[in-house]
């Protein structure tokens, strides 16, 4: 049935009015094949509730290491933040579940490894038009590759080249892995 819908709306990632998507949906349902082929299918996987749970915060709150990972393999942004409280999905781990350890040591891992692994390259999970002079602009989908993670006085920005040119880009733009291009109906 998902399969079907998902070929005859104009937007399989359309919202409803708390801003949940059916990919929030099925990762809290725990339903791993429908989360993959809604992915594959090209559901933003970074899109937001409106708290700003995104579907990694989602599936990081249930400690459900493989939807994680699944979810980081096809674009999430890592250091998305709610908007309450200002959390990664790493901080929404659940500390007194089963698979906490698990979860969490992948999540902030992958927060430290971002910008240094695959060579410092990064891609652009959502567009962003620079706003001063030493800031880059891109668009999703862009590959970036970080030069430098921040320095004593910034640390949400950090320092990268994109077509040769170089720049400050935000860290909670970017993920390990691009996105999937949504496919039309």
């Amino acid at each position: 049935m998902v399969k079907t819908t998902a070929s005859q709306v104009a937007d399989v990632s359309a919202p409803n009015d708390e801003g949940i998507t059916a990919l929030h949906n099925a990762i809290c349902a725990g339903h791993y094949e429908i989360v993959k082929f809604l992915l594959e299918f090209g559901c933003d996987v970074n899109s937001p509730d409106s708290d700003g749970w995104t579907p990694l915060h989602c599936a990081a709150s249930c400690n459900n290491l493989p939807m994680v990972k699944l979810l980081v393999e096809h674009g999430a942004c890592i250091f998305a933040t709610t908007i309450s409280d200002h959390e990664t999905a790493a901080e929404k781990c659940e500390e007194d579940e089963d698979g906490y350890d698990g979860c969490s040591d992948y999540l902030y891992s992958i927060q430290e490894k971002l910008g240094i692994m695959h060579n410092g390259e990064v891609w652009a999970v959502f567009d962003y038009e620079a706003a001063i002079t030493d800031e880059l602009s891109f668009a999703i989908w862009d590959k970036m590759i970080v030069l430098r993670k921040g320095d004593e006085k910034e640390k949400e920005w950090w320092w990268a080249r994109l077509d040769g040119k170089e720049g400050y880009i935000a860290k909670n733009l970017l993920g390990l892995y691009p996105r999937v291009r949504p496919k039309s109906p």
